[in-house]
């Protein structure tokens, strides 16, 4: 029985973690649907091969911080290259934060820039839903992973998640359960 639980340890403790990868602009976003928001999270981590060749665009000072204007630029940028529907219909995102690192972490491909952002939403009704959400921000030099969070709200039920092959774009169908006041009418 030790025998079997040592394996198991050193198999579940071996399992390689992916590492980042050096030529690429990794970008993760996780999406929160909300009864009268979206809610996005970006993190997005440039690799160390095109950190030089992103930097200019991002800090073009070339300060060892990124001033808090940059930044603001810079993150509207990438808000204008993302799509975001509900139901067909376009949903403007308004930029709420964001944090950059520090150059000389940028650099090293440890530096991870952070971004929140929300769509403000008519109140979901109860029925069938679909989100479409599609990155373009810079694809020639990019990778990107896109998943929704639970939502909070028991009403809304995730009923299926569909990706493409590079996960630029990502579909969410979900489902908005009547509560028990509006099943009375």
């Amino acid at each position: 029985m030790k025998s079997i639980v040592a394996i198991a340890a050193v198999l579940a403790f071996s399992v390689s973690v992916p590492a980042h990868r050096l030529d690429e602009y990794l970008q993760a976003t996780r999406i929160a649907v909300a009864m009268h928001r979206i809610d996005l999270t970006l993190d997005l981590t440039p690799g160390v091969a095109i950190a030089q060749e992103l930097l200019p665009s991002i800090d073009p000072d070339g300060g060892a911080r990124v001033a808090p204007h940059q930044g603001e630029r810079y993150a509207q940028r990438i808000l204008q290259d993302l799509v975001l529907d509900l139901d067909g219909k376009r949903q403007p995102i308004r930029l709420v934060s964001a944090t950059f690192p520090d150059r000389a972490d940028m650099e090293a491909g440890e530096g991870t820039i952070h971004l929140q952002a929300v769509a403000k939403i008519a109140t979901l009704k109860p029925r069938h839903h679909e989100l479409l959400f599609r990155n373009d921000h810079l694809p020639k030099i990019s990778v990107y992973l896109v998943n929704a969070l639970v939502p909070e709200n028991k009403a809304i039920q995730i009923t299926r998640q569909i990706r493409d092959e590079l996960q630029k774009e990502y579909r969410l169908t979900f489902e908005v359960k009547p509560t028990s006041s509006e099943m009375g009418k």
